[in-house]
Protein backbone atom coordinates (compact mmCIF):
# COMPACT_ATOMS: atom_id res chain seq x y z
CA UNK A 1 0.00 0.00 0.00
CA UNK A 2 2.88 2.39 0.83
CA UNK A 3 4.41 1.76 -2.61
CA UNK A 4 1.08 2.59 -4.21
CA UNK A 5 0.88 5.83 -2.20
CA UNK A 6 4.41 6.76 -3.27
CA UNK A 7 3.54 6.29 -6.94
CA UNK A 8 0.35 8.27 -6.41
CA UNK A 9 2.33 11.05 -4.73
CA UNK A 10 4.63 11.37 -7.74
CA UNK A 11 1.68 11.40 -10.15
CA UNK A 12 -0.21 14.02 -8.11
CA UNK A 13 2.90 16.23 -8.02
CA UNK A 14 3.44 15.93 -11.75
CA UNK A 15 -0.21 16.73 -12.40
CA UNK A 16 -0.07 19.79 -10.13
CA UNK A 17 3.07 21.13 -11.83
CA UNK A 18 1.56 20.49 -15.25
CA UNK A 19 -1.62 22.39 -14.35
CA UNK A 20 0.38 25.35 -13.06
CA UNK A 21 2.54 25.47 -16.20
CA UNK A 22 -0.47 24.98 -18.47
CA UNK A 23 -2.40 27.83 -16.87
CA UNK A 24 0.59 30.18 -17.01
CA UNK A 25 1.36 29.42 -20.66
CA UNK A 26 -2.26 29.94 -21.66
CA UNK A 27 -2.22 33.35 -19.98
CA UNK A 28 0.93 34.17 -21.96
CA UNK A 29 -0.76 33.29 -25.26
CA UNK A 30 0.58 29.78 -25.88
CA UNK A 31 -2.83 28.12 -26.03
CA UNK A 32 -3.20 25.85 -29.08
CA UNK A 33 -4.49 27.81 -32.04
CA UNK A 34 -7.93 26.54 -32.97
CA UNK A 35 -8.86 26.14 -36.61
CA UNK A 36 -11.95 25.12 -38.52
CA UNK A 37 -9.92 23.66 -41.40
CA UNK A 38 -9.81 19.98 -42.31
CA UNK A 39 -7.72 18.06 -44.85
CA UNK A 40 -8.86 17.92 -48.48
CA UNK A 41 -7.08 15.74 -51.04
CA UNK A 42 -7.54 18.27 -53.87
CA UNK A 43 -7.27 21.64 -52.16
CA UNK A 44 -5.01 20.78 -49.23
CA UNK A 45 -7.63 21.86 -46.71
CA UNK A 46 -11.11 23.30 -46.54
CA UNK A 47 -13.43 24.64 -43.86
CA UNK A 48 -15.22 21.99 -41.82
CA UNK A 49 -18.96 22.04 -42.62
CA UNK A 50 -21.51 22.83 -39.90
CA UNK A 51 -18.98 23.92 -37.31
CA UNK A 52 -18.50 26.83 -34.94
CA UNK A 53 -15.27 28.37 -33.70
CA UNK A 54 -14.55 31.26 -31.36
CA UNK A 55 -11.30 33.12 -31.96
CA UNK A 56 -10.29 35.87 -29.58
CA UNK A 57 -7.19 37.95 -28.89
CA UNK A 58 -6.59 41.25 -27.16
CA UNK A 59 -7.88 42.93 -30.34
CA UNK A 60 -10.92 40.96 -31.41
CA UNK A 61 -13.40 38.36 -30.22
CA UNK A 62 -15.10 36.64 -33.14
CA UNK A 63 -17.32 33.60 -33.58
CA UNK A 64 -17.15 31.87 -36.97
CA UNK A 65 -19.85 29.45 -38.12
CA UNK A 66 -20.09 27.44 -41.31
CA UNK A 67 -23.12 25.97 -43.03
CA UNK A 68 -23.45 22.39 -44.27
CA UNK A 69 -21.45 23.28 -47.41
CA UNK A 70 -18.52 24.70 -45.45
CA UNK A 71 -19.24 28.38 -46.16
CA UNK A 72 -19.46 31.18 -43.64
CA UNK A 73 -23.04 31.65 -44.76
CA UNK A 74 -26.60 30.74 -43.77
CA UNK A 75 -28.19 27.47 -44.86
CA UNK A 76 -30.34 29.50 -47.23
CA UNK A 77 -27.37 29.75 -49.60
CA UNK A 78 -27.83 26.81 -51.98
CA UNK A 79 -26.47 25.86 -55.38
CA UNK A 80 -29.59 26.90 -57.26
CA UNK A 81 -29.82 30.61 -57.90
CA UNK A 82 -32.96 32.69 -57.50
CA UNK A 83 -34.23 34.13 -60.76
CA UNK A 84 -33.56 37.86 -61.36
CA UNK A 85 -31.04 37.96 -58.49
CA UNK A 86 -27.43 38.79 -59.38
CA UNK A 87 -25.16 36.32 -57.57
CA UNK A 88 -21.65 37.50 -56.67
CA UNK A 89 -19.19 34.85 -55.50
CA UNK A 90 -16.21 36.11 -53.47
CA UNK A 91 -13.17 33.81 -53.30
CA UNK A 92 -10.08 34.62 -51.30
CA UNK A 93 -8.18 33.98 -48.08
CA UNK A 94 -8.66 35.20 -44.50
CA UNK A 95 -9.43 38.77 -45.68
CA UNK A 96 -12.48 37.46 -47.54
CA UNK A 97 -13.39 34.96 -44.83
CA UNK A 98 -13.10 37.78 -42.30
CA UNK A 99 -11.84 35.74 -39.38
CA UNK A 100 -10.95 38.90 -37.40
CA UNK A 101 -14.44 40.45 -37.66
CA UNK A 102 -17.97 39.36 -36.95
CA UNK A 103 -20.03 38.28 -39.95
CA UNK A 104 -21.88 41.61 -40.50
CA UNK A 105 -18.48 43.30 -40.95
CA UNK A 106 -17.10 40.86 -43.54
CA UNK A 107 -16.49 42.07 -47.08
CA UNK A 108 -19.32 39.97 -48.50
CA UNK A 109 -21.93 41.16 -46.00
CA UNK A 110 -20.89 44.81 -46.28
CA UNK A 111 -20.94 44.63 -50.08
CA UNK A 112 -24.38 42.98 -50.08
CA UNK A 113 -25.83 45.56 -47.67
CA UNK A 114 -24.39 48.42 -49.70
CA UNK A 115 -25.70 47.11 -53.02
CA UNK A 116 -29.17 46.45 -51.64
CA UNK A 117 -29.25 50.00 -50.30
CA UNK A 118 -28.67 51.06 -53.92
CA UNK A 119 -31.79 49.18 -54.98
CA UNK A 120 -30.03 46.14 -56.44
CA UNK A 121 -31.30 42.58 -56.12
CA UNK A 122 -28.10 40.73 -55.25
CA UNK A 123 -26.73 37.77 -53.34
CA UNK A 124 -23.10 37.89 -52.23
CA UNK A 125 -21.51 34.60 -51.16
CA UNK A 126 -18.46 34.42 -48.88
CA UNK A 127 -16.20 31.61 -50.13
CA UNK A 128 -13.02 32.77 -48.36
CA UNK A 129 -10.79 30.20 -46.65
CA UNK A 130 -8.02 30.97 -44.21
CA UNK A 131 -4.53 30.42 -45.64
CA UNK A 132 -5.57 29.89 -49.26
CA UNK A 133 -3.36 31.16 -52.06
CA UNK A 134 -4.52 32.01 -55.59
CA UNK A 135 -4.01 28.49 -56.94
CA UNK A 136 -6.27 26.94 -54.30
CA UNK A 137 -8.93 29.59 -54.88
CA UNK A 138 -8.97 28.82 -58.61
CA UNK A 139 -9.15 25.07 -57.95
CA UNK A 140 -12.02 25.57 -55.49
CA UNK A 141 -13.81 27.65 -58.11
CA UNK A 142 -13.33 24.85 -60.66
CA UNK A 143 -14.39 21.99 -58.36
CA UNK A 144 -17.05 23.61 -56.14
CA UNK A 145 -17.62 27.27 -56.91
CA UNK A 146 -19.15 26.69 -60.33
CA UNK A 147 -22.06 24.83 -58.70
CA UNK A 148 -23.32 28.16 -57.34
CA UNK A 149 -23.74 29.53 -60.91
CA UNK A 150 -22.38 33.00 -60.10
CA UNK A 151 -22.86 36.01 -62.38
CA UNK A 152 -19.67 37.63 -61.08
CA UNK A 153 -16.63 36.11 -59.36
CA UNK A 154 -14.49 38.42 -57.22
CA UNK A 155 -10.99 37.05 -56.60
CA UNK A 156 -9.25 38.69 -53.63
CA UNK A 157 -5.44 38.77 -53.56
CA UNK A 158 -2.86 39.70 -50.94
CA UNK A 159 0.92 39.83 -51.26
CA UNK A 160 1.66 36.54 -49.47
CA UNK A 161 -0.24 34.72 -52.24
CA UNK A 162 2.77 35.24 -54.52
CA UNK A 163 5.21 33.11 -52.54
CA UNK A 164 2.73 30.42 -51.51
CA UNK A 165 1.59 29.96 -55.11
CA UNK A 166 5.05 28.45 -55.69
CA UNK A 167 4.92 26.07 -52.70
CA UNK A 168 3.51 22.57 -52.27
CA UNK A 169 3.03 22.89 -48.50
CA UNK A 170 1.60 25.54 -46.17
CA UNK A 171 2.45 25.07 -42.48
CA UNK A 172 1.38 21.47 -41.71
CA UNK A 173 -0.85 20.94 -44.76
CA UNK A 174 0.19 19.91 -48.29
CA UNK A 175 -1.21 22.15 -51.00
CA UNK A 176 -1.62 22.03 -54.79
CA UNK A 177 0.66 24.05 -57.04
CA UNK A 178 -0.05 25.27 -60.57
CA UNK A 179 3.20 25.21 -62.51
CA UNK A 180 4.09 28.45 -64.23
CA UNK A 181 5.47 26.81 -67.38
CA UNK A 182 2.23 25.06 -68.47
CA UNK A 183 -0.95 26.37 -70.11
CA UNK A 184 -3.56 27.21 -67.42
CA UNK A 185 -5.99 24.40 -68.31
CA UNK A 186 -3.17 21.83 -68.45
CA UNK A 187 -1.83 23.05 -65.10
CA UNK A 188 -5.26 22.67 -63.52
CA UNK A 189 -5.76 19.15 -64.84
CA UNK A 190 -2.27 18.16 -63.74
CA UNK A 191 -2.90 18.64 -60.03
CA UNK A 192 -2.46 15.43 -58.06
CA UNK A 193 -4.26 14.02 -55.05
CA UNK A 194 -2.53 15.12 -51.86
CA UNK A 195 -1.51 12.98 -48.90
CA UNK A 196 -3.29 13.39 -45.58
CA UNK A 197 -0.83 14.72 -42.94
CA UNK A 198 -3.04 13.37 -40.17
CA UNK A 199 -3.77 15.14 -36.92
CA UNK A 200 -1.17 16.85 -34.78
CA UNK A 201 -0.10 14.94 -31.65
CA UNK A 202 -2.71 15.10 -28.92
CA UNK A 203 -0.56 17.19 -26.56
CA UNK A 204 0.23 19.79 -29.25
CA UNK A 205 -3.39 19.94 -30.31
CA UNK A 206 -4.92 20.30 -26.84
CA UNK A 207 -2.36 21.76 -24.42
CA UNK A 208 -0.33 24.96 -24.26
CA UNK A 209 2.72 23.08 -22.92
CA UNK A 210 2.64 20.62 -25.81
CA UNK A 211 2.09 23.45 -28.26
CA UNK A 212 5.17 25.31 -27.01
CA UNK A 213 7.42 22.24 -26.84
CA UNK A 214 6.22 21.06 -30.26
CA UNK A 215 7.02 24.44 -31.75
CA UNK A 216 10.50 24.40 -30.21
CA UNK A 217 11.23 20.89 -31.46
CA UNK A 218 9.79 21.40 -34.93
CA UNK A 219 11.46 24.74 -35.69
CA UNK A 220 10.03 27.34 -38.05
CA UNK A 221 7.12 26.06 -40.12
CA UNK A 222 7.77 28.42 -43.02
CA UNK A 223 10.78 28.83 -45.33
CA UNK A 224 13.16 31.61 -44.33
CA UNK A 225 15.39 33.82 -46.43
CA UNK A 226 19.11 33.26 -46.11
CA UNK A 227 21.03 36.17 -44.64
CA UNK A 228 22.19 37.78 -41.40
CA UNK A 229 18.62 38.63 -40.41
CA UNK A 230 16.06 35.79 -40.57
CA UNK A 231 13.06 36.91 -42.61
CA UNK A 232 10.12 34.85 -43.91
CA UNK A 233 10.61 33.88 -47.55
CA UNK A 234 7.19 35.35 -48.38
CA UNK A 235 8.67 38.81 -47.70
CA UNK A 236 11.13 38.44 -50.58
CA UNK A 237 8.63 40.13 -52.93
CA UNK A 238 9.02 43.31 -50.87
CA UNK A 239 12.74 43.60 -51.57
CA UNK A 240 13.28 42.16 -55.07
CA UNK A 241 11.73 41.27 -58.41
CA UNK A 242 12.50 37.63 -59.07
CA UNK A 243 10.34 35.11 -60.95
CA UNK A 244 11.63 32.44 -58.57
CA UNK A 245 9.64 34.01 -55.71
CA UNK A 246 6.33 32.78 -57.14
CA UNK A 247 5.53 35.32 -59.84
CA UNK A 248 5.41 32.73 -62.66
CA UNK A 249 2.92 30.58 -60.75
CA UNK A 250 0.89 33.65 -59.78
CA UNK A 251 0.58 34.82 -63.37
CA UNK A 252 -0.54 31.35 -64.43
CA UNK A 253 -3.09 31.16 -61.62
CA UNK A 254 -4.60 34.47 -62.75
CA UNK A 255 -4.83 33.21 -66.33
CA UNK A 256 -6.50 30.05 -65.04
CA UNK A 257 -8.95 32.14 -63.03
CA UNK A 258 -10.05 33.97 -66.16
CA UNK A 259 -10.45 30.69 -68.07
CA UNK A 260 -12.52 29.00 -65.34
CA UNK A 261 -14.75 32.02 -64.69
CA UNK A 262 -15.55 32.49 -68.36
CA UNK A 263 -16.29 28.77 -68.82
CA UNK A 264 -18.98 29.05 -66.14
CA UNK A 265 -20.35 32.21 -67.80
CA UNK A 266 -19.30 34.40 -64.89
CA UNK A 267 -17.58 37.77 -65.15
CA UNK A 268 -14.20 37.73 -63.35
CA UNK A 269 -12.77 40.65 -61.39
CA UNK A 270 -9.75 40.88 -59.09
CA UNK A 271 -9.37 43.02 -55.96
CA UNK A 272 -5.83 43.48 -54.61
CA UNK A 273 -5.75 44.34 -50.90
CA UNK A 274 -2.83 46.60 -49.91
CA UNK A 275 -0.56 45.77 -47.03
CA UNK A 276 -0.92 47.79 -43.84
CA UNK A 277 2.48 49.40 -44.52
CA UNK A 278 1.07 50.87 -47.74
CA UNK A 279 -1.68 52.68 -45.84
CA UNK A 280 -0.37 53.47 -42.36
CA UNK A 281 2.87 55.53 -42.18
CA UNK A 282 3.70 54.17 -38.71
CA UNK A 283 3.38 50.58 -39.95
CA UNK A 284 5.55 51.44 -42.95
CA UNK A 285 8.31 52.81 -40.71
CA UNK A 286 8.10 49.83 -38.34
CA UNK A 287 8.27 47.27 -41.15
CA UNK A 288 11.14 49.14 -42.81
CA UNK A 289 13.09 48.96 -39.55
CA UNK A 290 12.28 45.25 -39.15
CA UNK A 291 13.40 44.31 -42.67
CA UNK A 292 16.35 46.75 -42.69
CA UNK A 293 17.00 46.56 -46.41
CA UNK A 294 17.41 49.62 -48.67
CA UNK A 295 15.51 47.81 -51.44
CA UNK A 296 12.40 47.38 -49.25
CA UNK A 297 9.30 48.71 -50.97
CA UNK A 298 5.85 47.74 -49.61
CA UNK A 299 4.26 48.82 -52.90
CA UNK A 300 6.34 46.37 -54.96
CA UNK A 301 4.15 43.22 -54.58
CA UNK A 302 0.95 45.29 -54.91
CA UNK A 303 2.12 46.78 -58.21
CA UNK A 304 3.19 43.35 -59.43
CA UNK A 305 -0.18 41.74 -58.68
CA UNK A 306 -2.08 44.55 -60.38
CA UNK A 307 0.14 44.30 -63.47
CA UNK A 308 -0.13 40.49 -63.57
CA UNK A 309 -3.94 40.58 -63.34
CA UNK A 310 -4.22 43.20 -66.07
CA UNK A 311 -1.81 41.24 -68.27
CA UNK A 312 -4.17 38.25 -67.88
CA UNK A 313 -7.00 40.38 -69.27
CA UNK A 314 -8.73 40.88 -65.92
CA UNK A 315 -10.41 43.97 -64.46
CA UNK A 316 -8.64 45.01 -61.25
CA UNK A 317 -9.93 46.91 -58.21
CA UNK A 318 -7.07 48.99 -56.79
CA UNK A 319 -8.23 50.30 -53.37
CA UNK A 320 -4.90 51.64 -52.06
CA UNK A 321 -5.56 55.33 -52.83
CA UNK A 322 -9.02 55.20 -51.23
CA UNK A 323 -7.67 53.47 -48.12
CA UNK A 324 -4.81 55.98 -47.77
CA UNK A 325 -7.32 58.83 -47.99
CA UNK A 326 -9.64 57.20 -45.44
CA UNK A 327 -6.73 56.58 -43.07
CA UNK A 328 -5.90 60.32 -42.95
CA UNK A 329 -2.21 59.74 -42.43
CA UNK A 330 -2.72 56.97 -39.88
CA UNK A 331 -5.15 58.95 -37.71
CA UNK A 332 -7.90 56.46 -38.53
CA UNK A 333 -7.10 52.78 -38.22
CA UNK A 334 -8.22 50.58 -41.11
CA UNK A 335 -6.24 47.58 -39.86
CA UNK A 336 -5.90 46.06 -36.43
CA UNK A 337 -3.10 47.41 -34.30
CA UNK A 338 -1.12 44.17 -34.05
CA UNK A 339 -2.89 41.89 -36.49
CA UNK A 340 -2.29 42.79 -40.14
CA UNK A 341 -5.86 42.20 -41.32
CA UNK A 342 -8.38 44.93 -42.05
CA UNK A 343 -10.86 45.85 -39.36
CA UNK A 344 -14.54 46.75 -39.84
CA UNK A 345 -13.72 50.27 -41.08
CA UNK A 346 -11.14 49.00 -43.57
CA UNK A 347 -13.64 46.46 -44.88
CA UNK A 348 -16.19 49.24 -45.44
CA UNK A 349 -13.72 51.11 -47.63
CA UNK A 350 -12.88 47.93 -49.56
CA UNK A 351 -16.56 47.05 -50.06
CA UNK A 352 -17.25 50.53 -51.45
CA UNK A 353 -14.40 50.16 -53.94
CA UNK A 354 -15.64 46.75 -55.12
CA UNK A 355 -19.18 48.14 -55.41
CA UNK A 356 -17.97 51.02 -57.57
CA UNK A 357 -16.10 48.62 -59.89
CA UNK A 358 -19.16 46.37 -60.28
CA UNK A 359 -21.22 49.37 -61.38
CA UNK A 360 -19.28 49.40 -64.66
CA UNK A 361 -21.36 48.52 -67.79
CA UNK A 362 -19.41 45.28 -68.37
CA UNK A 363 -20.48 43.99 -64.94
CA UNK A 364 -23.80 44.97 -63.31
CA UNK A 365 -24.17 48.49 -64.67
CA UNK A 366 -25.19 51.65 -62.79
CA UNK A 367 -27.25 51.20 -59.64
CA UNK A 368 -30.90 52.38 -59.48
CA UNK A 369 -30.15 54.58 -56.45
CA UNK A 370 -27.20 56.66 -55.31
CA UNK A 371 -24.59 54.75 -53.35
CA UNK A 372 -24.70 55.45 -49.59
CA UNK A 373 -21.68 57.18 -48.03
CA UNK A 374 -19.01 55.00 -46.47
CA UNK A 375 -19.28 54.94 -42.67
CA UNK A 376 -15.92 55.91 -41.16
CA UNK A 377 -17.20 56.93 -37.75
CA UNK A 378 -15.05 56.12 -34.76
CA UNK A 379 -17.91 54.06 -33.33
CA UNK A 380 -17.35 51.56 -36.13
CA UNK A 381 -13.69 51.17 -35.34
CA UNK A 382 -12.33 48.55 -33.00
CA UNK A 383 -12.07 50.18 -29.55
CA UNK A 384 -8.58 50.72 -28.24
CA UNK A 385 -7.45 48.49 -25.39
CA UNK A 386 -5.19 51.24 -24.00
CA UNK A 387 -7.75 52.79 -21.58
CA UNK A 388 -8.67 49.37 -20.21
CA UNK A 389 -5.02 48.38 -19.73
CA UNK A 390 -4.20 51.70 -18.06
CA UNK A 391 -7.15 51.24 -15.71
CA UNK A 392 -5.94 47.75 -14.77
CA UNK A 393 -2.39 49.03 -14.12
CA UNK A 394 -3.68 51.89 -11.94
CA UNK A 395 -5.93 49.51 -9.99
CA UNK A 396 -3.02 47.11 -9.37
CA UNK A 397 -0.84 50.03 -8.28
CA UNK A 398 -3.51 51.35 -5.89
CA UNK A 399 -4.21 47.96 -4.31
CA UNK A 400 -0.58 46.93 -3.91
CA UNK A 401 0.41 50.42 -2.72
CA UNK A 402 -2.29 50.38 -0.06
CA UNK A 403 -1.33 46.88 1.11
CA UNK A 404 2.34 47.91 1.28
CA UNK A 405 1.50 51.03 3.30
CA UNK A 406 -0.61 49.06 5.78
CA UNK A 407 2.14 46.48 6.18
CA UNK A 408 4.93 49.06 6.54
CA UNK A 409 3.29 52.27 7.85
CA UNK A 410 6.67 53.72 8.81
CA UNK A 411 7.57 54.03 5.12
CA UNK A 412 4.95 56.74 4.60
CA UNK A 413 2.39 57.08 1.82
CA UNK A 414 4.65 58.82 -0.70
CA UNK A 415 7.40 56.21 -0.48
CA UNK A 416 5.00 53.26 -0.36
CA UNK A 417 3.00 54.27 -3.42
CA UNK A 418 6.11 55.54 -5.19
CA UNK A 419 8.00 52.25 -4.76
CA UNK A 420 5.05 50.14 -5.85
CA UNK A 421 4.41 52.51 -8.77
CA UNK A 422 7.99 52.13 -9.95
CA UNK A 423 7.65 48.36 -9.68
CA UNK A 424 4.39 48.20 -11.63
CA UNK A 425 5.73 50.70 -14.17
CA UNK A 426 8.81 48.56 -14.77
CA UNK A 427 6.69 45.45 -15.41
CA UNK A 428 4.33 47.32 -17.74
CA UNK A 429 7.27 48.86 -19.58
CA UNK A 430 8.93 45.48 -20.11
CA UNK A 431 5.67 43.92 -21.32
CA UNK A 432 5.06 46.80 -23.74
CA UNK A 433 8.64 46.58 -25.02
CA UNK A 434 8.41 42.83 -25.68
CA UNK A 435 4.95 43.28 -27.27
CA UNK A 436 6.24 45.98 -29.61
CA UNK A 437 9.20 43.87 -30.65
CA UNK A 438 7.14 40.76 -31.30
CA UNK A 439 4.43 42.74 -33.13
CA UNK A 440 6.99 43.60 -35.81
CA UNK A 441 7.58 39.93 -36.49
CA UNK A 442 5.40 37.21 -38.00
CA UNK A 443 3.47 35.07 -35.54
CA UNK A 444 5.86 32.11 -35.83
CA UNK A 445 8.93 34.30 -35.13
CA UNK A 446 7.20 36.28 -32.38
CA UNK A 447 6.26 33.01 -30.70
CA UNK A 448 9.92 31.98 -30.70
CA UNK A 449 10.89 35.30 -29.09
CA UNK A 450 8.27 34.79 -26.38
CA UNK A 451 9.49 31.24 -25.83
CA UNK A 452 13.08 32.40 -25.43
CA UNK A 453 12.00 35.02 -22.87
CA UNK A 454 10.05 32.43 -20.85
CA UNK A 455 12.84 29.87 -20.96
CA UNK A 456 15.32 32.60 -20.02
CA UNK A 457 13.31 33.65 -16.96
CA UNK A 458 12.87 30.04 -15.83
CA UNK A 459 16.56 29.37 -16.37
CA UNK A 460 17.54 32.42 -14.34
CA UNK A 461 15.19 31.37 -11.54
CA UNK A 462 16.77 27.90 -11.39
CA UNK A 463 20.23 29.50 -11.32
CA UNK A 464 19.37 31.64 -8.30
CA UNK A 465 17.81 28.61 -6.57
CA UNK A 466 20.71 26.26 -7.36
CA UNK A 467 21.96 26.13 -3.75
CA UNK A 468 18.49 25.50 -2.35
CA UNK A 469 17.29 22.95 -4.87
CA UNK A 470 18.86 19.96 -3.01
CA UNK A 471 17.03 20.92 0.21
CA UNK A 472 13.76 21.41 -1.66
CA UNK A 473 14.27 18.09 -3.44
CA UNK A 474 14.96 16.26 -0.18
CA UNK A 475 11.81 17.70 1.41
CA UNK A 476 9.77 16.63 -1.61
CA UNK A 477 11.33 13.13 -1.58
CA UNK A 478 10.50 12.73 2.12
CA UNK A 479 6.80 13.27 1.48
CA UNK A 480 6.93 10.87 -1.47
CA UNK A 481 8.66 8.15 0.58
CA UNK A 482 6.00 8.48 3.26
CA UNK A 483 3.29 8.19 0.61
CA UNK A 484 1.62 11.41 1.76
CA UNK A 485 0.29 12.15 -1.73
CA UNK A 486 -2.61 14.26 -0.38
CA UNK A 487 -0.08 16.81 0.98
CA UNK A 488 1.87 17.17 -2.27
CA UNK A 489 -0.20 19.98 -3.87
CA UNK A 490 0.24 22.10 -0.72
CA UNK A 491 3.95 21.30 -0.53
CA UNK A 492 4.57 22.09 -4.19
CA UNK A 493 2.67 25.35 -3.78
CA UNK A 494 4.68 26.36 -0.73
CA UNK A 495 7.99 25.43 -2.36
CA UNK A 496 7.06 27.41 -5.47
CA UNK A 497 6.06 30.43 -3.40
CA UNK A 498 9.24 30.28 -1.33
CA UNK A 499 11.36 29.82 -4.44
CA UNK A 500 9.82 32.90 -6.07
CA UNK A 501 10.56 35.00 -2.98
CA UNK A 502 14.17 33.79 -2.92
CA UNK A 503 14.61 34.66 -6.60
CA UNK A 504 12.99 38.06 -6.09
CA UNK A 505 15.37 38.84 -3.26
CA UNK A 506 18.37 37.68 -5.31
CA UNK A 507 17.69 39.37 -8.67
CA UNK A 508 16.67 43.00 -9.26
CA UNK A 509 15.85 42.04 -12.88
CA UNK A 510 13.29 39.38 -11.98
CA UNK A 511 11.97 41.05 -8.83
CA UNK A 512 9.48 43.38 -10.63
CA UNK A 513 7.78 40.42 -12.29
CA UNK A 514 7.61 38.36 -9.12
CA UNK A 515 6.60 41.03 -6.60
CA UNK A 516 3.76 42.13 -8.88
CA UNK A 517 2.30 38.63 -8.54
CA UNK A 518 1.85 39.24 -4.84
Amino acid sequence: MNRFNQILAVLVSMLFVFLVLEGGLRLLGFAPRRTMNQFDATLGWKKTPSTSLRRHTGEFDVTLRTNSRGLREDESIVYDKTKDVARILMVGDSFTLGYTVERPDTLSQLLAARMRAEGRSVEVINAGTEGYSTDQEVLWLMTEGGKYKPDVVVLQMYENDIFWNSQDRYLRYPKPRLRGDLPPRVALKGTEQLGDPGQEPWLERNTALGNMLGGMAGGPQVPMLAGPRPLPAEWAVRIRDDDGDGWAETRNALKAFKVIAEEMNAKPIVVVIPDKAQVDPAARAAMSAAIDNPAYDPDRPYRGMVEAAKAAGLTVVEPQAAMVAASEGGARQLYFERDWHTNAVGNRVLAAQIDAALAAPEFLGPSPKEAPPVSLSSAAEHPSTLPRNLLIAVAVWAILGTLYLRRFPAEGAARSYGSVGALVGTVVGLIVLVSLLTSLLPIWIGRWVSTIVIVGILGAALWYLRERLPVMGELFATFVRRGQWYMLPVLVGLLSLGGLLVVAASSPWLAPFIYTLF
